[in-house]
């Protein structure tokens, strides 16, 4: 009896034996298996941001920089230089550094600064695979178009009748629109200051024709700024107060708001519509750091501190930032593109608009570029207009 109990036990730790090392197998079959599956879900590919830095472009430097966070192992970004106006070739050399590595599928230019171009030329030369997409440009558009696969801007010549249309509703009288001679070289900038004036025309609004010193002059940004301060009181005083204004450069607008907070006149909104574009400084605005690219939280605060002077409907924007709708739909249409979600070709617009208009969370109206001199219409070049938000 003895020896059969101790043959009944042997078997049995034998079976247990076996029986853990088949479970510690399958355990470790099962762990392999979920490794496995977590490879086969994260992207087989990378997508390139190239943005401006901090100091040349805060607002789609930290959309990208949120991208980032957001998909570690998708997004690779890079800035341009500080000086990408006399350093192109750095330009280029680091766009061409994105497409050294073979996993980069597509790249975003946002903004798209003068050079960018030329980089994506040579990226073409070297990998004609990649997708780009340039967002914001600041290249000739018919240039920038002949290499882009994706190319837009913010809808300028339009916003001219739109800003009007909407300042005539909100209460004004008279437009006063500053710029200067290198801004106004800018096709579509020209094109904007006519819609204005025409614009006016259409409402018996008084359209004033302004010049201020350029930022990149001896004057520098401070005597650009100086000259706001100065200019908008006696404008005021001549005009009265149902006078609004709009500048094209992005060192007008922080002097422009404080201003017409003084006047009690109009300001129409930021060159780059954004509620992070020259509000907080000019109405002392502290972000909280988990709110720095929350839009509705930074346009509420406009308004409480506009009805607290008085001043409400008073200013505006669009519904979302500019750069971050820009920068956020151009990034959007690329994961499509590489996850096979568009028509197979480059350019397929339904798609690009489906995510552009999600980043803006509004209407979003697109037009093809049209070429005045030669009447060609750019399939691949979008004017993008977003709806305007009184503040």
């Amino acid at each position: 009896m003895k020896k059969v109990l101790a043959i009944l036990m042997a078997v049995i730790m034998s079976f247990s034996i076996v029986a853990c090392s088949s479970n510690s197998g399958s355990s470790t079959d099962t762990t392999q298996n979920e490794g496995a599956e977590k490879t086969e879900e994260k992207s087989n590919y990378k997508i390139g941001i190239m943005t401006s830095t901090v100091s040349q472009g805060e607002e789609q430097y930290r959309a990208a920089e949120k991208l980032a966070k957001t998909y570690p192992d998708i997004v690779t970004l890079v800035t341009f230089p500080e000086k990408f106006t006399t350093e192109q070739e750095t330009s280029i050399s680091t766009a061409l550094s994105l497409a050294a590595d073979p996993d980069i599928k597509a790249i975003v230019f946002c903004q798209a600064v003068q050079g960018s171009a030329a980089a994506m030329q040579k990226i073409k030369e070297i990998r004609p695979d990649i997708l780009l997409v340039a967002g914001a440009v600041q290249d000739d558009i018919s240039v920038i178009s002949s290499v882009a696969d994706v190319a837009y801007h913010m809808n300028i010549p339009d916003s001219g009748t739109q800003l009007v249309h909407e300042m005539y509703e909100l209460g004004a009288r008279t437009f006063v629109h500053y710029s200067f001679p290198r801004h106004l070289a800018f096709q579509p900038t020209a094109d904007r200051r006519e819609n204005i004036k025409k614009a006016c025309e259409e409402l018996g609004m008084t359209f004033v024709d302004a010049t201020t010193p350029d930022p990149t002059s001896d004057a520098g940004v401070s005597g650009t700024q100086q000259f706001i301060l100065e200019d908008v009181p006696r404008k005021v005083a001549e005009y009265g107060k149902d006078t609004a204004f709009f500048g094209t450069n992005t060192a007008q607008q922080e002097p422009m708001i404080k201003a017409v907070l003084q006047t009690e006149s109009f300001y129409t909104m930021p060159a780059d519509p954004s509620p992070f574009a020259a509000f907080p400084g000019a109405l002392g605005i502290q972000i909280p750091e988990d709110k720095m690219a929350d839009a509705d939280y930074m346009m509420e605060q406009i308004s409480i501190k506009l009805a607290e002077a008085g001043m409400t409907n008073h200013m505006g924007t669009w519904s979302a930032p500019l750069m971050t709708m820009f920068l956020n739909g151009g990034f959007k249409y690329a994961m499509a593109f590489c996850d096979g979600e568009t028509n197979g070709e480059k350019l397929d617009v339904e798609v690009f608009k489906k995510y552009m208009a999600e980043a803006a969370g509004s209407t979003v109206e697109f037009v093809n570029y049209k070429d005045k001199a030669t009447g060609n219409v750019i399939d691949n070049f979008f004017y993008i207009l977003a709806e305007y938000v009184p503040l």
